[in-house]
């Protein structure tokens, strides 16, 4: 991931991140991402990447929040990259992953966490939701 697409992350994470209680976050986090995204596009063929839950819905606490990422990709991710926790500045980080046939799967089943991440998730890096669920 390199050029065009570190600034685009940058610049979609900058607007997530704008209120002061979290603007500390965004080199950190792009780094931590950026990272991410390199090793499981080679693994796994990311697709998208969403910022979901309270910091999407603008309802972020500082030292009650914590940040949930969605990253969707085409292969199904092993059971040891399935969920990934980490810490940015003391602000937990929730990783998920799940790939574009699991993510159907679970939509169709009506998983409130899926369908409210697609729903309120600002995507962050990648294809937008209804183009990646048109392929």
């Amino acid at each position: 991931m390199r050029g065009r697409s570190l600034s685009s992350l940058r610049e979609k994470l900058q607007k997530v991140l704008s209120s002061p209680n979290v603007s500390d976050l965004l080199d950190p986090l792009v780094e931590l991402l950026t990272k991410l995204i390199e090793e499981y596009n080679r693994k796994y063929g990311v697709l998208t990447v969403l910022v979901t839950g309270s910091l999407a819905k603008g309802r972020f606490v500082r030292g009650l929040s914590d940040i949930d990422i969605l990253v969707v990709t085409r292969e199904a991710p092993a059971k040891e990259d399935r969920f990934l926790l980490d810490n940015v500045r003391g602000v937990d980080i929730e990783i998920t992953l799940y790939s574009l046939d699991e993510l159907r799967l679970s939509l169709a089943q009506g998983s409130y966490f899926i369908r409210d991440a697609l729903e309120s998730g600002v995507v962050v890096y990648g294809k937008g939701i209804s183009e990646i669920l048109g392929e």
